[in-house]
């Protein structure tokens, strides 16, 4: 097996699938483990309106706790919640009518009054929380530890993995794949390298519904004199606005899934507008880019994962996470290695088809 990609998601497939008796290489544009970002990752298991991705970062978790690679390590830093504030009554119908399906997949979930809510986090409009969901599964992990303890795991296990490979060409009828530094030939060829999988796809005839995304991540003005902020990963489903509380500030997110351009500057403003409008004491803070980069996404925003058919049956697929790759790596490594072995994953695979869907609407 010859796994194109060097993130977390291509680190858990080369582990499990090494440690199941696969021969693996590992294709790695650049060094995972040498530009690993130090800083913990916020994971969500609570995935509203999407159960199939609840379920992937739910077994994930498990794993996590244990994580047989890093020696059983606690990568687990802190337990952060994870409030869900519908924005009307519409939007809270919905999400009790599916959080049966999410609490059978594993999900804990906890209705809150209003009250409830805004003791959690006590900057949330008085007037716009008419309900809310609490999910305790929402964590900050050691992103270091991570990607260290599959790439040791995989190696110990016999997987080879190889820095600095940069792939220039792949055939999925032979399995033949160029590099910058040479040509490798594989029974099958697992494409687990982003948005960059998708022109890997492209080159040997493949169509997949995935893209670079462009995403930000901002940090308000301090808004405490001192002392820290104590709430929770706060998301509003409808409208895309995240926030967590850090230090004397907020992080602020508003996700956005488009292929239109230039849309960095609309979305800051639609972000600003969003935030005065579910934090009022929040209306005139300035609100400033902390980082900037690109996420793989689908039109659905769940992530390709599986087997293509027909003349690429060669090709396996691991990409389009939508920014929830670390929260769904360890699963994903298992499904990968199970559909190689002819294994059924004990997951339903069908939401995340390599079949192309409808494209989102510019600014969606």
């Amino acid at each position: 097996m010859l796994i194109i990609g060097g993130g977390v998601t291509a680190l858990s497939i080369s582990y499990h699938c090494a440690r199941a008796g696969i021969d693996v290489i590992l294709l790695d544009p650049d060094d995972a483990e040498a530009t690993v970002a130090q800083a913990a990752r916020p994971v969500r298991t609570y995935q509203p309106g999407k159960v199939h991705n609840s379920e992937l970062t739910v077994r994930s978790l498990a794993d996590y706790r244990a994580f047989t690679p890093a020696g059983g390590a606690d990568l687990v830093l802190s337990e952060i919640g994870w409030l869900v504030i519908p924005v009307d009554r519409q939007e809270a119908v919905e999400l009790e009518r599916e959080s049966a399906a999410q609490r059978a997949v594993g999900v804990e979930l906890e209705p809150l009054t209003p009250h409830q809510a805004r003791t959690r986090n006590p900057w949330l409009d008085p007037a716009g929380t008419e309900s809310a969901v609490w999910c305790p599964q929402s964590y900050l992990l050691d992103v270091d530890k991570v990607v260290r303890g599959y790439a040791d795991g995989a190696r110990k296990h016999g997987a080879r993995l190889l820095a600095g490979q940069r792939v220039t060409g792949l055939d999925s009828k032979n399995g033949h794949v160029a590099t910058a530094r040479g040509e490798f030939a594989a029974e099958s060829v697992v494409l687990a390298a982003g948005a960059g999988s998708c022109a890997l796809a492209t080159s040997a005839g493949l169509e997949l519904p995935l893209w670079a995304q462009s995403a930000e991540l901002f940090r308000t003005d301090p808004v405490l004199t001192d002392g820290g902020l104590d709430t929770p990963f706060t998301v509003h489903p409808a409208s895309g606005l995240k926030t967590l509380g850090s230090g004397r500030s907020f992080l602020v997110g508003l996700e956005r899934v488009s292929k239109q351009e230039g849309m960095r500057d609309v979305w800051f403003r639609q972000a600003a507008e969003e935030l005065a409008a579910r934090y009022p004491k929040l209306k005139d803070v300035g609100l400033h880019s902390v980082w900037t980069g690109t996420v793989d996404v689908t039109p659905t925003r769940t992530a390709c994962i599986g087997r293509a058919r027909d003349a690429h049956e060669r090709i396996f697929v691991a990409a389009g996470y939508t920014g929830q790759d670390l929260g769904q790596a360890p699963a994903t490594g298992r499904i990968i290695r199970d559909l190689y072995l002819g294994r059924s994953p004990g997951i339903d695979l069908a939401p995340f088809t390599l079949t192309p869907s409808t494209p989102v609407q510019s600014g969606a």
